[in-house]
């Protein structure tokens, strides 16, 4: 025979649950928040604990310490460009996605700007799953090469980085040149341009006689 207690103590331990996803959802926006304005080094999780309701032993108890809980937000960032922004053969086509999506949600490039600057001179390796991620980028870039689409004289990891630059370049440019610019252009001239770049950069060369193209 099921007590009344029996009843309500799984009731009891499903809101328990429910409360704690909605607490870990708030320290990821939190934190996101955090870490895009003030990078790694100067994100503090006593105010991240405090703009998420949640307490620091929680969050440490979730997440780690500081540097793992910046992992898991640039994860769920590089999870949501993955989404937005799948990479294809179509490289040209990718690095405007690319450029939109940024422009559009300058937050996750912050993020993203932060994780170049304070990972370069991490003594840590980087997360598999984010070394996967940008490994099946540099596939697609290869396999474009391959299959003639794109020039083949770049190396993969070199020209990704060129594509990544482009797509980020007008968000990354000087104050003063956005500031000129701005007299000028629209949005849409931006990206038409960023689109000219990227098919200048990509665009198979003829071989000239004698040259030889290096192997991928």
């Amino acid at each position: 025979m099921t007590t009344g207690s029996d009843q309500q103590q799984p009731a009891t331990d499903e809101r328990r649950q429910t409360r704690g996803l909605a607490t870990q959802e708030r320290v990821l926006a939190a934190a996101a928040e955090e870490f895009t304005a003030y990078g790694v080094d100067g994100a503090r999780i006593n105010r991240i604990a405090t703009n998420a309701r949640a307490s620091k032993e929680r969050i440490y108890a979730w997440f780690g310490d500081k540097e793992s809980l910046f992992d898991s937000i640039m994860q769920c960032g590089l999870d949501e460009l993955a989404e937005a922004v799948p990479i294809s053969t179509d490289l040209v086509d990718y690095t405007v996605r690319l450029h939109d999506v940024f422009t559009a949600r300058p937050d996750l490039q912050r993020v993203a700007v932060w994780a170049w600057l304070h990972d370069g001179s991490r003594p840590t390796p980087l997360a598999a799953q984010r070394l996967d991620s940008y490994r099946h980028k540099i596939r697609t870039i290869t396999e474009a090469q391959r299959d003639g689409l794109v020039e083949a004289s770049w190396e993969p990891h070199h020209l990704l980085v060129m594509l990544i630059t482009l797509a980020t370049s007008w968000l990354m440019a000087p104050a003063e040149v956005r500031q000129i610019a701005a007299d000028s252009g629209a949005s849409a001239e931006r990206r038409a341009q960023v689109r000219f770049a990227a098919e200048r950069l990509l665009t198979p060369h003829p071989a000239k006689p004698g040259s030889t193209i290096p192997v991928q």
